[in-house]
């Protein structure tokens, strides 16, 4: 397979495009999130992954010394996420990234509480 171009449909929230035995793999994410306040649940992996913005707006939801601080994606940027992370697209805009991770990476889901 010298060559193999992958169209890039954003039909559901994640969906993996092409993986490279147990290496590598990639996929289309569309944060199904609308707002922060959509978020309920932040995941952390046991390794980076790789963002990139392929379309519209996301921002992505960090969790940084318990302290949340949200990122918004700029074209052109790739982003390296290793901490706790969501994302969410504004008022449910267009957004969709490319995401690079191992195939074989494990999750930790945290509950996300607000203060009231």
């Amino acid at each position: 397979m010298p060559l193999k171009v992958i169209p890039v449909r954003s039909e559901t929230r994640w969906t993996i495009v092409f993986r490279e035995n147990q290496r590598w793999q990639c996929g289309i994410y569309v944060p199904e999130n609308e707002s922060l306040d959509d978020i309920k649940t932040l995941e952390k992996h046991d390794a980076p992954e790789l963002f990139l913005l392929v379309e519209g707006s996301i921002v992505l939801v960090l969790m940084e010394n318990e302290e949340i601080k949200e990122v918004p994606m700029e074209k052109g940027k790739i982003y390296i996420v290793d901490t706790w992370h969501n994302a969410y697209r504004p008022n449910g805009s267009k957004g969709v990234a490319l995401v690079i991770e191992r195939p074989d990476i494990r999750t930790e889901y945290k509950s996300l509480e607000r203060k009231k």
